[in-house]
């Protein structure tokens, strides 16, 4: 994204999904990562706005159903925690973590009114 007007549509998009409700960007964006990173990274594409997944299970659709802690990596390593919406993922009985901290993750799965 070295273009300004991608970086405008990138802003643009933020502003829609804080304010008027976006469910799902449309940005453009070249990831490099493991293939198993990817895997997760694809199937968190995949998790509607307003719900959520356990790391087990994002496991199991990721191919891996043994790998939840490498799941939980995964998010943590995510370049692009709102794009690729890792805050939708959490724990069994907890909220689990977030690369930009709690508070972060409960607001914004109170933004998608979960």
């Amino acid at each position: 994204m070295n273009k300004p007007k991608e970086f405008k549509e990138v802003v643009k998009q933020l502003n829609e999904y804080f304010y008027e409700g976006r469910k799902r960007f449309e940005i453009q964006y070249r990831l490099i990562s493991s293939p198993f990173r990817s895997s997760v990274y694809e199937e968190m594409l995949k998790i509607s706005y307003g719900s959520t997944i356990s790391y087990s299970d994002l496991a199991i659709k990721a191919g891996k159903p043994k790998a939840f802690r490498a799941v939980g990596t995964a998010c943590g390593k995510n370049p692009l925690p709102l794009i690729i919406p890792c805050h939708r993922v959490k724990g069994k009985s907890s909220l689990g973590g977030f690369t930009g901290g709690l508070d972060i993750k409960k607001f914004l799965l109170r933004l998608e009114s979960i």
